[in-house]
């Protein structure tokens, strides 16, 4: 998916815009009519819209999990030990 400039004198296609548009969403794998005509206004309103939907996690939800997923996991000579001891079998 691509945003390029819109070099056709063309209406924004998003709600009741009636902007010209001067940017067009590309997406890929489909036809000449597979593009989003935009213009600057509706194009960072969109903008906005998507970095609400889709925000990334933060930095300490990121720690908290790593650190949840760093449990101690006991190696070779720690399992020889306790089995030795008679408690792992």
């Amino acid at each position: 998916m691509k945003v390029i400039d819109c070099s056709k004198n063309i209406k924004c296609e998003l709600g009741a815009c009636k902007n010209r548009s001067t940017r067009e969403i590309v997406f890929d794998r489909v036809g000449i009519r597979g593009r989003i005509h935009l213009c600057d206004k509706c194009l960072n309103e969109l903008y906005s819209a998507i970095g609400e939907a889709v925000v990334p996690k933060s930095v300490e939800t990121a720690k908290k999990r790593d650190k949840a997923s760093a449990v101690k996991k006991p190696n070779e000579s720690e399992i020889a030990f306790k089995r030795e001891r008679g408690g792992e079998k």
